[in-house]
């Protein structure tokens, strides 16, 4: 009984020392969550009057979509909220209601593995809540804030610590240095990819991935795009889904899971209660339209696939 009572002791002492440890570097920026905070400070500050049009989704949006050509299609000014799906799910729909005010226009192209979210939070969404917005902690349910309590690395907890900068980055492909005044992703131009972008594409083509296989009807994310609608509606703001673009490859054809995931995405969608327009089939493209990974278009594939999302907008909007 001794044992087991000291057992207990020494797991409890082990959890306050580690939960310590977190706590302390909590709120201390990190060079890795910066291009991120840059991004979503940037865009919050861009004063655009309502109605308005925002875009909210990770970087398929960032470096697929045009807000100029939204713009001038449907005659709203346009705010591209679109940085890093990384951050995943909670973290993008809780920057998105900053920006979003009474009677604008959502259209939400979120990447496909974000509607499987179940809140298992990853490396960037732990650094960015942990370095920049500890605030959204508190947002999140207990079970998702236990998670990333738990899954927080030692690297994580080292950078939190020792690798605060104050100094901005103004280099590089990542950062408000390739931002315009939309908020979209400038220097996308095929003069601009590198040998190792390129590579990058090859290596994605060769790995497709697997969202059909990784899909989950019950995730938690659909909880959570029910609830932004709900809050959106409270304030006469009309959202629309639509596909977001990824780089197509056989198998997401071939393959009887993907092929599935893909082809009823949009009425899944709808049975949940989201005003889905558009089917994902049609914002896959070829690879020479990517520019270094298979979800960013070069400028001439963004101005494809918002050609494309303007004409299934179009019944909604006009």
């Amino acid at each position: 009984m001794k044992f087991i009572f000291s057992y207990f002791i020494s797991i409890i002492i082990l959890f306050l020392v580690w939960w310590l440890i977190i706590y302390f570097q909590i709120g201390n920026d990190t060079k890795s969550s910066q291009w991120v905070d840059d991004l979503y400070k940037y865009k919050e500050s861009i004063e655009l009057s309502s109605p308005k049009i925002v875009t909210v989704a990770g970087s398929n949006g960032l470096f697929g979509i045009d807000s100029k050509m939204l713009s001038d299609a449907f005659g709203y000014p346009v705010l591209n909220d679109c940085v890093n799906a990384g951050v995943e799910l909670p973290v993008i729909l809780l920057h998105a209601k900053r920006v979003i005010g009474r009677g604008d226009i959502v259209i939400v192209p979120l990447e496909y593995p974000l509607y499987s979210y179940n809140g298992e939070g990853g490396e960037q969404m732990i650094d960015h809540l942990y370095a920049r917005e500890p605030k959204m902690l508190d947002k999140l349910g207990f079970l998702e804030r236990f998670w990333i309590f738990w899954h927080i690395g030692y690297d994580r907890l080292y950078r939190g610590y020792f690798d605060g900068d104050d100094e901005k980055s103004l280099t590089g492909l990542y950062g408000v240095h390739n931002i315009d005044k939309n908020g979209d992703q400038i220097k996308t131009e095929l003069k601009y990819q590198m040998e190792q972008m390129r590579a990058e594409i090859d290596r994605a083509d060769e790995n497709p991935h697997r969202y059909g296989k990784e899909y989950k009807s019950d995730a938690l994310g659909w909880e959570y795009l029910k609830k932004f609608v709900k809050w959106c509606n409270s304030r006469e703001v009309k959202v629309i889904f639509v596909p977001s673009t990824l780089m197509d490859n056989s198998l997401y054809h071939n393959n009887k899971i993907e092929s599935w995931y893909y082809s009823n995405l949009s009425n899944i969608a709808k049975s949940k209660g989201l005003n889905f327009v558009g089917e994902p089939y049609d914002y896959m493209y070829d690879k020479s339209l990517y520019f270094n990974t298979d979800f960013h278009l070069i400028n001439r594939g963004r101005e494809i696939r918002t050609k494309k999302l303007i004409e299934d907008l179009k019944l909604q909007i006009l």
